[in-house]
């Protein structure tokens, strides 16, 4: 295969060469969350010519964004536009070689065997913990090396899960932290060069990975802090013999049924899961005497006459052809569940 002179410098690369960029060309990467770290990551792989990229995303561009999620512009907030689909639609203009996949879902234990069907890495690029959890048993399930990363104010942590080979997620943290214990970008705040660290550990080791450099990826948790220029690296040794996920092979995130309604991180928004039957057009119609919205064939954004916000402001409604919906101005589930109730059904 003949390459173009745009993978030069990288072919050039001592363990890449021609090989190793065909091995990349032909790779399936799932990015999940394409949020600051998701942004980054699928920059750099689209960039290093990574054959076929899926993007993953439940949430929206806003202005908020725009300090640290470099694939979105001021359109995309100003329209709210999914962020897996705008993500899309800017690498296309980077890298018109490769396919690009968008997905505006909720990963949950329905679809992620559908949605990450036959990929040869996960990045992860999300702001939760419990869909974490969820790659992590799926990973260690299909032998699949999962990228794990988060970053928070200038503090962030990266670590690569190769099952069979080092510790999973769980092996380090058997359980999920409980929810509301855990600072979030909203409360502490985020630095966009921490995200480039992370986001550039994380592709680092999806390129040796994918190029057969795999005894190159250092088996430890990296964690930083720029704000304080420190950083350590904690070496893992081998898998925890009890742990509940690579060992005992319970994959109990994997196999819940249950998808509940989560506070979406920085946000004042809760996102409702998909509900089954739904009726995007008749929704629309019932929500037409109750505030101004738009609906189009994949979604219907607006917001209410009646709903305020704490601060007087308008309760904003989006809603997907699946019936998955976020409710911004409130981060009480109750309440956003209550709403969604009111005005569409259960």
């Amino acid at each position: 295969m003949v390459f173009s002179d745009r993978y030069h410098r990288q072919r050039l690369v001592d363990g890449i060469g021609d090989q190793g960029q065909l091995a990349i060309s032909n790779a399936t990467v799932a990015i999940v969350g394409v949020g600051a770290l998701g942004c980054m990551s699928a920059s750099m792989l689209a960039r290093a010519g990574v054959g076929h990229i899926i993007l993953i995303d439940r949430d929206i561009v806003e202005s908020t964004n725009l300090q640290r999620q470099v694939l979105f512009t001021e359109e995309d907030a100003s329209t709210q536009e999914p962020k897996a689909s705008a993500a899309a639609a800017h690498l296309a203009k980077v890298n018109s070689e490769i396919k690009i996949t968008a997905h505006v879902e909720d990963l949950t234990s329905r679809n992620i065997h559908h949605l990450l069907e036959d990929v040869n890495v996960i990045v992860d690029g999300l702001d939760n913990f419990n869909t974490r959890y969820l790659l992590n048993d799926f990973a260690v399930k299909t032998n699949t090396p999962f990228m794990f990363s988060g970053v928070i104010a200038s503090q962030g942590n990266v670590m690569t899960i190769i099952p069979g080979s080092t510790p999973c997620l769980r092996c380090l943290f058997p359980e999920p932290p409980p929810s509301g214990e855990q600072d979030t970008c909203d409360t502490v705040g985020v630095l966009a060069p921490a995200i480039g660290i992370a986001a550039s550990c994380q592709c680092m080791d999806v390129i040796k990975f994918l190029t057969g450099n795999q005894e190159k990826i250092s088996k430890t948790l990296l964690t930083f802090d720029l704000w304080n220029s420190e950083s350590n690296r904690l070496g893992l040794g081998e898998p925890v013999e009890n742990c509940t996920c690579c060992k005992e092979l319970q994959f109990e995130f994997l196999t819940a049924t249950t998808i509940e309604p989560t506070v979406l991180c920085g946000r004042l928004a809760v996102s409702l899961p998909c509900i089954e039957n739904f009726d995007l057009q008749l929704t629309a119609t019932k929500l037409k005497e109750h505030g101004t919205f738009e609906c189009s064939e994949t979604m219907i954004r607006g917001e209410f006459n009646e709903e305020e916000s704490a601060d007087g402001s308008a309760i904003k409604f989006l809603c997907f052809h699946n019936g998955r919906a976020i409710i911004h101005g409130t981060d009480d589930i109750k309440r956003a569940k209550a709403i969604f109730e009111r005005y569409v059904g259960n």
